[in-house]
């Protein structure tokens, strides 16, 4: 993908954004806005009125000019732009808007606004404009404040794309773009020289139409952006289809790339192909020079990020060349903002049609090879690790425990914090089919237990919940569905006495005040709750108590709570010298190669 062109930047940051915004629009098929006049919106209503191919209609009531565009955008059945200031002026779009909801016409509203400073404390022409067309557009977006320390251009290309796209997406209809700007609202001296030139490239974001099956049309391009790009990486998150994953490790057979596969997505675990899935990239992406040499050349994403963070400044840090999101309508799964296309199409048929089109790579891939046998040496080298604690508790041990123990078709919720992250470091890729899931939408602590128990009602095989003390704690309003119910659930809990996370984050420097603030110790027993509503419980302080737990709360029913002990200063220290260890052997491994 071409990146793009800028022949001539402004210095003023609302500038910048409104020639980043426009362009895209223009490149979007948007050829049409409608103005009406006024000082906030100044930067964008300039670049309108510089973008090549755009015909720009200047109408002076808001109330008219949203009824003139709508009509514009029935008739051509192209999005239309409408620009006003801030205050009032949005106001007088919602009659229009209203009528482009219920005839599914699509419009792009932008309002420009004051900053949140100046919001809710008397400035003048200040409404509250967040959420003003609320019911009826199909997008709402409050974007961040332009400023120069902040290099939002990713993120703004990005936002008009999908601004277009969701317009035309069906139903069609309106989307709101709300835009803050901070004085000075441009800069005079530079506004005589900046046009904006005529682009040939495509969008910064290309979103292919909503559809189960892709069009033809589609797999072709597709193929032809990833078929000849041999150093690439099919990454899979939470929302993957459970029943994808032989699609997904068909298509990474034909392209000869691995598959970077977070716990969640199903494609660890089961009898489909997983001879491609590199299982440690969450530790291996942490080697800088490991990162640094192996850059891709292009992406297939299915489904969100998954939650490592090694693996989001590796991907943030790489070239935006070809970057493919798989997702279903209205969803937009690209927090970097490194989207080159989104593909509203099912994961499972869109992997079968590409795979029907493209030819097998023939030869051994090196670059799969190395991906691959670097994460086996470093698995093992992890798992050897864990297996040298015999007495002392890192919490990612509990996961190799766990899973040996663990019946077919076992459903594993994985609570937020650090279980859904230590699962995606210490577990492993295994043929037992074991099911994963989390509430990753929000990746909030709160009802993870009632949404366990709730996932448990009716299923034959066994349910069971991995999280830590704050989050059971934080839910305890659950026990009354287990007391009420008797619903079979077994719930680990890893109790570390207080937020585990926060250790493994710069707030732990904050020597004084990070247990009253971040480490939140509660001293608190579980046992009491439990035993309240008739669930059995059992306290575990070494590996062989964990397991002989885990075994006999595997054959019972109701309840079953597992508390595995542990010390939250000490884990981080097991944690880092674990994987410190683990990754010096697979550096050892790759200069005695060299």
């Amino acid at each position: 993908m071409s990146a793009p062109r800028k022949m001539s930047v402004p210095r003023n940051p609302n500038r910048r954004m409104a020639q980043a915004v426009v362009e895209e629009l223009g490149r979007c098929g948007v050829t049409e806005a409608c103005v009406s006049p006024g000082s906030r919106s100044t930067a964008l209503a300039l670049a309108l009125d510089a973008a090549p191919g755009m015909r720009v209609f200047v109408v002076g009531d808001e109330r008219s000019g949203g009824f003139f565009a709508l009509g514009l955008a029935r008739e051509s059945q192209r999005p239309v732009a409408l620009l006003c200031t801030s205050g009032t002026a949005a106001a007088n779009y919602l009659p229009a808007v209203v009528e482009a909801s219920l005839s599914d016409v699509p419009l792009i509203v932008i309002t420009a606004d004051r900053p949140p400073e100046l919001r809710d404390c008397g400035a003048a022409q200040t409404i509250t404009q967040v959420g003003l067309f609320a019911g009826h557009v199909r997008w709402s977006v409050d974007v961040p404040a332009p400023s120069a320390d902040l290099d939002l251009e990713r993120y703004y290309r990005t936002l008009a794309c999908r601004a277009a796209a969701t317009a035309v997406e069906a139903p069609a209809g309106p989307v709101h773009v709300n835009l803050p700007m901070r004085e000075p609202l441009f800069d005079p001296d530079e506004e005589e020289p900046v046009a904006l030139e005529p682009v040939a490239t495509e969008p910064f974001v290309t979103v292919h139409a909503s559809a189960a099956v892709a069009a033809p049309a589609i797999v072709d391009a597709l193929v032809a952006k990833l078929g000849r790009s041999s150093r690439g990486l099919i990454v899979c998150g939470p929302g993957t289809d459970r029943g994808a994953a032989a699609s997904i490790a068909t298509l990474a057979r034909l392209l000869g790339w691995p598959i970077l596969a977070d716990p969640i997505s199903g494609l660890r675990f089961g009898t489909h192909d997983r001879s491609h899935v590199a299982d440690t990239y969450d530790v291996l992406l942490r080697d800088r020079e490991f990162s640094e040499s192996h850059r891709p050349e292009a992406i297939v994403q299915i489904g969100a990020l998954p939650a490592s963070k090694p693996l989001a400044r590796f991907l943030e840090a790489s070239p935006r060349l070809r970057h493919v999101v798989v997702a279903p309508a209205r969803r937009w799964p690209d927090p970097l903002h490194r989207a080159s296309d989104v593909v509203r199409a099912d994961a499972t048929e869109l992997c079968a049609a590409l795979a029907t089109r493209l030819p097998a790579r023939s030869g051994a891939s090196a670059w799969l090879g190395d991906w691959v046998d670097t994460s086996t040496v470093l698995r093992q080298a992890i798992d050897d690790e864990l297996s040298a604690l015999e007495e002392e508790i890192l919490e990612g041990k509990l996961f190799p425990i766990l899973a040996e123990r663990l019946p077919p078709q076992t459903l594993v919720i994985l609570g937020n914090s650090m279980p859904v992250r230590d699962a995606d470091t210490f577990l492993g890729s295994r043929e037992r089919p074991i099911l994963f899931a989390g509430n990753r939408g929000a990746s909030g602590i709160d009802g993870q237990l009632s949404t366990a128990l709730g996932s448990a009602v009716g299923r034959r095989e066994p349910t069971v919940l991995v999280v830590g003390d704050l989050g059971f704690l934080h839910d305890l309003g659950g026990l009354q569905i287990a007391a009420r119910h008797r619903i079979p659930l077994l719930v680990v809990v890893v109790n570390n006495d207080g937020g585990g996370i926060f250790s493994f984050l710069p707030q732990a420097d904050l020597a004084r005040p990070f247990e009253a603030l971040f480490g939140t110790p509660h001293g608190l027993g579980l046992e009491p709750a439990v035993s309240m509503c008739g669930g059995s419980h059992v306290r575990a302080c070494c590996w062989s108590e964990l397991a002989a737990a885990i075994d006999r709360a595997l054959g019972e029913g109701g309840l079953r709570v597992v508390e595995l002990v542990s010390d939250r200063a000490r884990n981080r220290a097991l944690h880092e010298r674990a994987l410190s260890a683990a990754l010096a052997r697979v550096r050892r491994r790759r200069e005695s190669a060299a």
